[in-house]
């Protein structure tokens, strides 16, 4: 039997051995606390980096995103790629003289489309935006116009915006609108991928060059509509001189038909317009001159 003195000895013994077991596994918990802190910062940069990384990657395609089917980055095409005649038309969606432009125009223009005769390059103008501080309809539309070229219905969703167009001095063309007035197109509302670039606004800075090339082709003097037929500026910057009005529809689908037949195909004369709202004057955000930076 241990004597009392063995006995407190041994308990000691105990005693220090359970201290050092106390002691590693302080020790223990502090370096995996240590390690995982560590681990927690690592992953932590990781993901930051990833989620910059992946900004960066967006923001750059964005910057080089453009609607399906565009010619030379800025125009979207409606027509024959061989039809005989073009015609350029730079329009803004919450314009009202282009409004009336195509309250006059659309059905002979449809006309020579499905006849072959006429290919339309619509370049999507933003100057209202500009000249009317604090407002975006022009930029929600026009993207929204953009995101509806790539599920294939441009022309029918262009139709329904100028059908809808609001008062020019209120801005009232928004990302919701857009999917309002989207079911007025058969299936468009319904997908998927054309909701979500109307709500990114994913040709945002497409728009911005469509605008920069609308200034640079009319020496930064612009209105809307202006109007290009082969080459020849028919209706444009006329408050500037650039060139008269736009002949009326008679007129210009006779010069088109003389074009298409390989005539000569002269210039139709300016014997109406479908709106005074380029000429000088006119006080209009629509005929007024911006420019690109503004847009």
């Amino acid at each position: 039997m241990a004597s009392r003195k063995e006995q407190k000895a041994a308990a000691r013994e105990r005693l220090r051995q359970e201290m050092e077991k106390r002691k590693r596994r302080s020790r223990r918990n502090r370096i995996i606390g240590v390690t995982a802190g560590v681990l927690v910062l690592v992953l932590g940069a990781v993901t930051i980096g990833i989620v910059v990384q992946n900004q960066r990657e967006q923001d750059a395609r964005a910057d080089r995103a453009v609607p399906a089917g565009v010619i030379d980055d800025v125009a979207i095409p409606v027509g024959e790629k061989d039809a005989p005649v073009t015609l350029k038309v730079y329009e803004d969606f919450r314009c009202p003289a282009c409004k009336q432009f195509e309250e006059a125009y659309n059905t002979t223009i449809t006309k020579l489309v499905e006849q072959g005769k006429l290919r339309v390059e619509y370049h999507v103008a933003t100057i209202i935006d500009a000249n009317v501080p604090n407002t975006s309809g022009s930029k929600v539309a026009g993207n929204a116009a953009a995101c509806a070229q790539d599920a294939g219905k441009f022309r029918q969703f262009h139709d329904v915006l100028f059908k809808n167009q609001p008062p020019e001095d209120q801005d009232l063309f928004t990302n919701d609108q857009m999917m309002t007035l989207a079911k007025d197109v058969d299936g468009l509302a319904d997908d998927s991928n054309f909701e979500r670039c109307v709500q990114d606004q994913q040709y945002v800075n497409w728009l911005k060059k469509v605008q920069s090339e609308f200034d640079t082709r009319f020496q930064g003097r612009v209105a809307t509509p202006s109007l290009v037929l082969d080459d020849e500026v028919m209706m444009g910057g006329q408050q500037q001189g650039i060139a008269p009005p736009m002949a009326s529809p008679e007129a210009f689908e006779k010069t088109v038909n003389d074009r298409a037949s390989g005539g000569n195909g002269k210039k139709p004369s300016s014997d109406a317009t479908p709106s005074g709202e380029g000429e000088e004057g006119s006080g209009s955000p629509s005929g007024a001159a911006t420019s690109s930076g503004k847009s």
